[in-house]
């Protein structure tokens, strides 16, 4: 089977899965397959970091995943203290990846930090994937928007690309993304902002899509981020669960900056109130 015909099999299972885990599962189902997403996601975390052993990846996957569910047991001033932390270390990663690329990649990590570093990441995407879902009114809607949106932004910088694209976005980390691709992208999510603002009811149509442009933008990073991580690591894909696809790394690499700075920006601004 070629390399097409597994990605688009094993989309056209996951896609249907997908709407149904985030409009009609229970919060029990959700949460149970939310964090089998996150314990394979820190496996594979574990393997790019350098630990070899089965046994050594699965310890700290099952720790990541404590980790990250012991955060749901954190009250609401707490957590907001959380995201407000989320969307400035995401912040920070932006900017290192635009400005000291090279240094990223060349710099000597210990594997205690960066196990360290996958604790965070995987924690802060759990606890915003599952509040953002549970902890509004239209949770459901606004997460299906969050993965919509990540959609749209990435094909829209994709074909974008393909047609203009000419100028390098981050060469050292990912070849193949381009400025016009990603500016094609960003108008894709303006256009499906401008309806989603009126499925939303949002009466600030500004901040709304304001905030969604700026999601849209630091889904791109989170692609970066990841794609460092691999290169770092010198491999192409997170895993090889998803055929045609990669890992689940491969699959949630933009969620995990996209998420928290989305929960952020929705609980700094009180839009969706």
């Amino acid at each position: 089977m070629s390399s097409l015909a597994k990605r688009l099999l094993t989309a056209a299972v996951l896609i249907p899965f997908v709407v149904w885990l985030v409009m009609y599962s229970s919060e029990i189902i959700y949460l149970a397959v939310l964090s089998l997403i996150i314990f394979i996601a820190g496996y594979e975390w574990a393997a790019l970091s350098g630990v070899q052993f089965k046994t050594g990846r699965l310890a700290l996957a099952l720790t990541m995943l404590v980790f990250s569910l012991s955060l749901c047991l954190l009250n609401d001033a707490s957590l907001l203290a959380i995201f407000y932390a989320a969307i400035l270390f995401w912040l920070l990663m932006i900017a290192c990846i635009i400005t000291k690329p090279k240094a990223l990649l060349e710099v000597e990590i210990q594997r205690g930090v960066m196990l360290l570093l996958g604790l965070l990441v995987m924690g802060l995407t759990f606890i915003s994937l599952y509040q953002i879902r549970e902890g509004f009114e239209q949770g459901p809607q606004l997460l299906m928007y969050l993965l919509l949106l990540i959609w749209i932004a990435d094909s829209g910088a994709y074909f974008a690309g393909r047609a203009f694209g000419t100028h390098k976005l981050s060469p050292l980390i990912s070849p193949g993304k381009s400025i016009e691709g990603v500016v094609g992208g960003l108008f894709a999510c303006l256009l499906f902002a401008l309806f989603a603002r009126h499925y939303f009811m949002i009466d600030n149509a500004v901040v709304f899509i304001v905030m969604s442009l700026f999601i849209a933008a630091v889904s791109v990073f989170g692609d970066l981020f990841e794609s460092l991580i691999k290169r770092r690591a010198k491999v192409k894909d997170s895993g090889s669960l998803l055929p045609g696809h990669g890992g689940i790394l491969d699959r949630i690499d933009s969620l995990i900056a996209a998420a928290p700075v989305f929960i952020s920006c929705a609980l700094i601004t009180q839009i969706f109130s």
